[in-house]
């Protein structure tokens, strides 16, 4: 949606924001959790809106794929007694390979597993198949919360058949980056503005960044159009906060983000004006049906016409 800036309104403002600045972390060793104090606060006439707008972000892609306590540990049973044992993956940037390498590495070194374990992958399925030398153990994914059923082919709450010899497919395609897409910008502004698809309500949600660079690179983000409408008057703590697609905190691993937040002033009755302009044509359109309907209804009304000659009832 656009908008006309009126120049009887006070400039726009884009503030630049480095997480090394920040006067608050609000979550021990995370970057992208923080707060800003303004000293020069923007104000904003009652008479007037605001819109805010990401403008630019640079990130560095320095996330892990497997976090500790999102994804990184691999719940299993044994076959003889049902009994629960599971395997940590240590935190990291993983590929489809060298994955499969540590999972077969730490199945491998749990002390009462006798079985050789091996996961090949298929590059034409691209699904993994996991053997094991001995029938002894079988997936169990129901088990705990922060599993890797994801990176590792499976559903949320599947449990596999036996390991063996024979080898087990996995049902799904891998993704080692499962637990992260994309990037979501967050502030303590937006409150009304976006949707998501996760509480399937309002959210805070500023902007979205896709990941289109690969592990150690920069995230470039330059967004086109991204305007949306707060309720405030006075800006002068910014909160911001970068999680992944399903609300959870992001660890840059000590590095630390630039972002750049557009705010706009434009004037409230042209901002009322334009943000309706589909409810004055519905409201309109309605109007036309109404007439339209009144006019069927007095044609009803006025009976059999008269015929040229006949005097009018008295």
């Amino acid at each position: 949606m656009a908008y006309q800036l009126e120049t009887n309104t006070d400039s726009s403002k884009i503030i630049h924001l480095n997480t090394n600045d920040a006067d608050t972390y609000l979550q021990s060793g995370i970057t992208t959790y923080c707060s800003f104090v303004l000293d020069t606060p923007i104000i904003v006439d009652k008479e007037h809106a605001c819109l805010i707008s990401l403008n630019s972000a640079i990130i560095p892609y320095s996330m892990y794929n497997i976090r500790s306590g999102v994804n990184n540990s691999i719940p299993f049973r044994y076959s003889s007694d049902n009994r629960l044992g599971f395997v940590i993956i240590p935190e990291g940037n993983y590929t489809i390979t060298t994955l499969a390498n540590k999972i077969s590495e730490l199945l491998n070194a749990v002390d009462d597993l006798s079985g050789n374990y091996t996961i090949s992958f298929d590059r034409v399925s691209m699904k993994y198949t996991y053997f094991s030398s001995v029938s002894e153990i079988f997936f169990d994914f129901s088990a705990r919360t922060d599993i890797s059923n994801i990176e590792m082919g499976f559903g949320e709450k599947q449990s596999t058949g036996v390991i063996s010899s024979l080898g087990i497919i996995s049902e799904n395609v891998p993704d080692v980056n499962g637990s992260i897409h994309s990037l979501f910008i967050r502030t303590n502004l937006t409150s009304k503005s976006s949707i998501d698809s996760q509480t399937k309500s309002f959210s805070t949600i500023l902007g979205k960044i896709p990941i289109d660079t690969n592990f150690g690179g920069v995230l470039f983000f330059n967004p086109r159009d991204n305007t949306q409408k707060i309720d405030t008057h006075i800006i002068n703590i910014l909160t911001i906060r970068i999680t992944d697609e399903k609300n959870r905190n992001l660890n840059l691993n000590g590095l630390n983000c630039n972002l750049s937040i557009m705010i706009d002033i434009v004037n409230k009755t042209d901002f009322i004006k334009k943000d309706n302009r589909r409810t004055q044509e519905i409201y309109l359109e309605n109007k036309n049906k109404e007439r339209i309907n009144e006019i069927e209804k007095n044609k009803k009304r006025a009976g059999r016409p008269r015929n040229v000659g006949r005097p009018k009832k008295k």
